[in-house]
């Protein structure tokens, strides 16, 4: 069915620069996909040829590509209260508590989540019910299992154990016969670990060079949970396309992340967030950490920012939980902008650049006619002040509204 959205600003998140809203605008999606853009005026003959019920009035909100959230782990369970819980989940509770996770983050706006970690295969499960119809909810692009050394980072928490070269493209392997879109590699300590330090190297160059031989042998993208520069430097010239988190980045390896067009997922509120951290009850260790890393995440951030390197927007939360006073989605955008970056690259950071990141920029990530209508509106512009983000009213996927103002 073809519909109409009527009297909205849209912006588009089509290219780079500076951004220009499509002002009194209209945008006619055709099923699952968009028809048509423009002015309200040069859409005149489609409305001429619509019923009444098939012209929504957005009562001037700003208009957008769907959110696209690249780091998420649908059956997260924080170091504390949760975990314990996590512990003695049988499969269908697991899947229950994180499909309804994947549903909260699409009626918060997050039409594309992109899993880093998930126990059980949970993440491919709920998005093969969710590609056949069975289930309503976002995209999912998915790595499975996160692949580790043995006691590696995220041990103990669904992640694939194992050592050397031939051991990591064994568990790649498996993962990409279970049917990961990407690949996930953790190769430093980080923040959950109790014994481990985030400056810790725990994958040798060669078992990075395996894993990264074989997903690029599939045609997948490979990223890594890291946190220090040395390690971040091996990792990318041992073939890993993406770099997560990125804690302590120094210039040299900025530079060598832009020269190879490597992109961060910098996860900035994880390393900022003491409430809600102790809220899940997570141990004072562990918050301690997270703070003591703050710092130096944001100057990590402010490099790769001023280096022009390719930044996608993640949480490392759950989207649509509860943080600062907001959804965490929202949150982490306004810390990317006070970080430095502007609104609009912040959009971009959430659409385009998300969706070259996943090798989907054909289909998703802008509004441009020929391309699914995953569409969010809001009564604020977010150009002008991010913080108009949490007014978010509208939430649109394949055409069919999910949330609406009226």
């Amino acid at each position: 069915m073809r519909q109409l959205l009527d009297n909205c600003q849209v912006i588009s998140c089509e290219g780079d620069g500076r951004a220009v809203a499509l002002q009194d605008a209209a945008v006619l999606v055709n099923g699952a996909t968009i028809e048509a853009v423009g002015r309200m005026d040069e859409m005149e003959p489609y409305r001429q040829q619509l019923e009444p019920n098939q012209i929504r009035n957005m009562g001037g909100r700003w208009l957008m590509p769907g959110l696209m959230d690249m780091h998420v782990h649908l059956s997260l369970a924080l170091p504390g209260n949760g975990a314990l819980m996590a512990q003695v989940e049988n499969d269908m509770q697991l899947t229950m508590r994180a499909y309804r996770n994947a549903l909260d983050a699409l009626e918060a706006g997050v039409t594309f989540l992109r899993t880093v970690g998930d126990h059980r295969f949970v993440d491919l499960q709920i998005k093969q019910s969710i590609n056949k119809g069975l289930l309503k909810g976002p995209r999912l692009f998915c790595a499975g299992h996160m692949v580790i050394t043995t006691g590696g980072h995220g041990h103990g928490r669904g992640a694939r154990e194992t050592d050397g070269p031939e051991g990591f493209r064994q568990a790649v392997r498996e993962q990409l016969r279970a049917g990961a879109d990407l690949i996930k590699l953790a190769i430093t300590g980080g923040i959950a670990g109790e014994h481990e330090s985030i400056s810790d190297s725990q994958a040798t160059f060669a078992e990075m060079e395996a894993a990264a031989h074989a997903a690029h042998n599939a045609g997948k993208r490979i990223t890594a949970h890291a946190g220090t520069a040395q390690a971040i430097t091996q990792g990318i010239q041992a073939g890993l396309d993406c770099v997560e988190h990125g804690y302590f980045l120094d210039g040299w390896t900025v530079d060598l992340m832009a020269k190879h067009n490597t992109f961060l997922v910098p996860t900035l509120s994880v390393s900022r967030a003491p409430d809600y951290m102790r809220e899940r009850g997570c141990p004072e260790w562990m918050i301690s950490k997270a703070l003591k890393a703050g710092e130096g995440h944001m100057k990590s951030y402010q490099l790769a920012v001023s280096a022009g390197l390719p930044i996608a927007m993640g949480t490392d939360m759950l989207p649509a939980e509860n943080y600062d006073g907001t959804l965490a989605v929202y949150r982490e955008m306004e810390w990317m902008v006070e970080g430095g970056m502007s609104n609009h690259n912040v959009l971009l950071s959430a659409t385009k650049q998300a969706a070259e990141l996943c090798s989907v920029q054909d289909k998703l990530g802008s509004v441009t006619p020929g391309k699914f209508a995953d569409l969010i509106a809001m009564p604020g512009n977010p150009l002008e002040n991010m913080r108009h983000l949490r007014g978010l009213d509208f939430v649109m996927k394949d055409g069919q509204v999910i949330r609406n103002f009226n």
